[in-house]
């Protein structure tokens, strides 16, 4: 029996007041996010990205949906860069080729040669 289902094999599952209209789950969703911030997870404001490390951390770079718009992106030093989303806009061999080559110059120019590290 898998864990939190009933030994009859029915499961209820409540269908969100929203599931007929997108536009108006955006905005409601959009307003109230706080809906979904489990009690534990506390908000946090992002640091300039030129403030030095403290010694003994390790510092995560996020960053998401860049759509081959990597041009003037102001990395700060990390140790780790994660990307989520999308990273071209249309998926051509060439955007994803882009995305590739600037990934290989931040990671040579940032994330590998921190001075404040």
């Amino acid at each position: 029996m898998a864990h939190g289902i009933p030994p009859q094999g029915k499961v209820s599952i409540t269908v969100d007041e929203y599931s007929s209209n997108p536009t108006q789950a955006f905005t409601h969703y959009n307003i109230n996010q706080s809906r979904f911030q489990p009690p534990h997870v506390h908000m946090v404001d992002p640091i300039p990205y030129d403030t030095p490390k403290p010694a003994g951390h390790t510092r995560f770079v996020c960053i998401s949906d860049t759509h081959s718009r990597t041009d003037g992106i102001q990395m700060p030093y990390g140790d780790i860069l994660l990307h989520t989303g999308d990273f071209t806009e249309l998926g051509l061999p060439s955007e994803v080729k882009k995305f590739n080559d600037w990934l290989d110059l931040v990671s040579h120019c940032k994330h590998g040669r921190n001075p404040n590290a």
